[in-house]
């Protein structure tokens, strides 16, 4: 794999994380409006309970991004008050797709979630991504939303 750094966006990073955003949107097949980069940018940087992680390269070139959002549980009798997570997206460029770079930024998630007491994560898998998510460990408790659960036995 090429030397890439993984690491979590910082508030700097909002132009970065909106346009890796944009080229996810393209490549959906979506029309951008002009002046959408501002527009994504000022509400990431706005939106307290999304986390983030940026794959770059040496030159500082984001190449990968993964993002979502964790929920805390309210307190309860019969349960713990632990969270779940939320990936909203996961997108590397297309000339760094086939490196590795996905499940890194998933393991990355993965390593980030016990001192955040995330015992859950959740996503919407596309067809194309089930692999990669099977391979770090998610399931399947319907079509498309696959979990991986950090509390139970592997």
């Amino acid at each position: 794999m090429r030397d890439v750094r993984v690491r979590e966006a910082v508030p700097t990073d909002a132009f970065s994380v909106g346009a890796l955003h944009i080229q996810d949107e393209r490549e959906r097949g979506a029309s951008v409006p002009p002046g959408f980069l501002d527009t994504f940018a000022d509400a990431w940087l706005r939106d307290r309970a999304r986390r983030t992680w940026l794959a770059e390269e040496p030159t500082g070139r984001p190449i990968g991004v993964l993002h979502g959002t964790r929920v805390q549980k309210l307190p309860s009798a019969h349960r713990p008050a632990d969270a779940w997570f939320h990936v909203s997206l996961l997108f590397v460029t297309p000339d760094a797709r086939g490196l590795g770079l996905g499940e890194r930024l998933l393991r990355t998630l993965l390593a980030w979630a016990p001192a955040e007491r995330v015992t859950r994560i959740q996503l919407n898998a596309v067809p194309e991504a089930r692999t990669l998510y099977e391979r770090v460990g998610f399931g399947t408790p319907s079509d498309r939303l696959m979990e991986l659960r950090l509390d139970a036995p592997a």
